[in-house]
């Protein structure tokens, strides 16, 4: 089976929210000259107002427009620890991981206890493969009382468990963030993939029905569903599956590979 790819949920520092005064496809530079004058750089209120900017910019997919205010407004302002949590996630959103580990560095040294930018910096760790100082970030911001996103850090804390394949202490702890007052969606995903690597088939098959029934605008499910059925031979259940995912999105990736698992069946 193929299983699904590896996801990793990264929970991004204080978003500041606002609507963004330019155009939707302004570039970062424009943003800065269309600023008001009530914001301008001799206004202590100015970098704040770059980071609601690279906030809007970041929601929308453009990391690197993003990126460019959240630096000027770390140049205003050195001592802002969730600026530099910001460009941390940018960079680590683009793959660059020792600038996001330098930045996610910085935003500690300030303020040791800022959980946003341990977890983050733990996910980067986790994405470079060096899972004993994910593991101990990840730890650290679990004894955070007060952190209200506990159980992203526990399907976090698997995925540094499953890379291992440490199934037992992942299953544990993927279990966890499905069965949280708001469950986390991949954490279905990951615990079907563990039951499929220990040939428990039948558990998998029920807890994707399950993720399925709970989420039905995901489309990861259903259509592991029907490549796990048409491994077992069940091709007509299988069918119901896949077709449920071409209807739902016709156009989308998903979609495509219901198709060829179809085709090739």
């Amino acid at each position: 089976m193929k299983h699904p790819a590896f996801l990793v949920l990264v929970i991004p520092a204080l978003m500041i929210q606002g609507c963004s005064s330019s155009r939707p496809e302004a570039t970062a530079q424009e943003v800065r000259e269309t600023t008001t004058d009530e914001a301008s750089a001799s206004n202590p209120l100015y970098p704040f107002t770059l980071m609601r900017q690279g906030s809007v910019l970041l929601q929308q997919g453009r990391t690197e427009d993003a990126l460019e205010l959240f630096e000027e407004a770390a140049r205003l302002q050195p001592s802002n620890a969730t600026v530099f949590n910001m460009i941390g996630l940018c960079n680590l959103k683009m793959g660059k991981y020792p600038e996001a580990l330098d930045a996610f560095n910085t935003a500690l040294r300030l303020i040791p206890t800022f959980s946003d930018a341990r977890n983050n910096r733990g996910a980067t760790y986790l994405a470079m493969g060096q899972y004993h100082l994910a593991e101990v970030d990840f730890l650290a911001v679990l004894g955070d009382n007060t952190y209200p996103h506990h159980w992203d850090i526990y399907y976090n804390l698997g995925m540094v468990y499953l890379r291992q394949d440490r199934l037992a202490a992942a299953e544990e702890n993927f279990n966890r963030a499905a069965t949280a007052p708001k469950p986390v969606y991949e954490a279905f995903l990951r615990l079907a993939e563990i039951n499929m690597r220990r040939n428990r088939t039948d558990a998998a098959i029920q807890i994707l029905e399950e993720a399925r029934l709970k989420y039905p605008d995901r489309l990861e499910a259903p259509l592991e569903l029907g490549r796990i059925l048409l491994g077992e031979g069940r091709t007509e259940e299988a069918r119901t599956y896949l077709d449920e995912v071409i209807r739902a999105a016709p156009g989308s990736d998903f979609a495509r590979q219901a198709r060829e698992l179809l085709e090739g069946n």
